[in-house]
């Protein structure tokens, strides 16, 4: 079982460079982040605030995450296998292709506007991808 992954694609509430540790006892990865917030004026007033938050996923979606894309694992980098830029071309539009034709469920709550710009922004990618798979000899 691998022990750290690091995320390199933003999902959820995880940030590129987050990380998520293997947990033994809940036989899961945690990301935990904790901020702390301390502010005196010159009135003697104090203002302080914490901030936690867990987020917790099983070692299958894991998984699921690195073949997707999202998650790497630590250390992977130095053992990374060559990887054919064309393939990655064609998992790349298929990932768009079908983040394309769920847009209307994923920002079903979204204003108009977000949902034009997204399908601009993965219509230029597919355009993009389709002209640089077309470079295969």
């Amino acid at each position: 079982m691998e022990k750290t992954l690091r995320v390199i694609e933003s999902f959820f509430v995880m940030e590129v460079g987050d990380t998520f540790t293997w947990d033994d006892n809940t036989k899961m990865y945690v990301a935990e982040h904790s901020e702390q917030f301390h502010k005196s004026d010159d009135n003697n007033s104090e203002v302080r605030s914490t901030y936690q938050s867990n987020f917790a996923i099983s070692a299958d979606y894991a998984k699921e995450l690195i073949a997707d894309g999202y998650l790497e694992v630590v250390g992977a980098e130095n053992k990374k296998v060559f990887m054919n830029v064309f393939d990655e071309i064609s998992r790349l539009t298929n990932k768009y292709e079908d983040e394309l034709k769920n847009l209307n469920e994923d920002m079903a709550n979204m204003p108009e506007c977000m949902k034009v710009e997204r399908t601009t922004v993965l219509n230029n990618m597919l355009s993009l991808l389709d002209h640089l798979a077309g470079l295969k000899k």
